[in-house]
């Protein structure tokens, strides 16, 4: 409930009506990241949401969260503590088979581009045309790159992961250089397992 009148005193979940108080809400936490703090939403579908806590404010990404999801958020000091868990062996192996998103809201082609993503092994990487082609839509090969430009969860859903056709790093939301540390340190994690 505090999450929900923190939403509420913060100008969201407002409008009138019985029902302001019992939406759902969203909860955002900060955690240390592979290459810098993540902010990290959730809700119990799963993940919703994450960025780059020294590139973007809490309130941007608050912000940001509700224009694509339509639902108030409210920060929390913590990840429950089975998610925090989760996260940080994601982060440790680059294994995200203990997560769960929530991709509401998402066209079916987006989703099948994350859930691609999420088949890449960590230290591997593809290209867009090979992720084109893994969803069943070869010729879609800028599409692709426009639903990894999209991706709402960067990071936990490893869109870094995916290069151009001659292997140089193609675009990336947070720049090459956080692209190409996050691909730099799965590769010496995945060449020490």
């Amino acid at each position: 409930m505090s999450q929900t009148l923190e939403a509420t005193e913060a100008g969201e979940g407002e409008g009138g009506g019985s029902g302001a108080l019992s939406e759902a809400v969203d909860e955002i936490a900060q955690v240390a990241g592979p290459v810098g703090g993540l902010w990290i939403a959730h809700n119990e579908r799963g993940i919703c949401g994450s960025a780059f806590a020294n590139l973007i404010t809490f309130a941007r990404f608050r912000e940001e969260l509700h224009d694509r999801t339509g639902r108030p958020a409210a920060r929390s000091d913590a990840l429950p503590d089975d998610l925090y868990d989760a996260v940080e062996r994601a982060f440790a192996t680059g294994r995200r088979d203990e997560l769960t998103f929530d991709f509401e809201g998402a066209t079916p082609f987006q989703q099948s581009v994350w859930e691609a993503c999420l088949a890449v092994p960590p230290g591997e990487t593809r290209t867009y045309s090979e992720i084109a082609k893994v969803v069943h839509r070869p010729n879609a090969v800028r599409a692709v790159g426009t639903a990894l430009g999209s991706n709402p969860i960067p990071v936990l859903v490893p869109c870094h992961r995916v290069l151009r056709t001659d292997g140089s790093l193609g675009g990336y939301a947070f720049g090459e250089l956080v692209k190409q540390k996050l691909l730099d340190r799965e590769a010496e994690r995945a060449a020490a397992a």
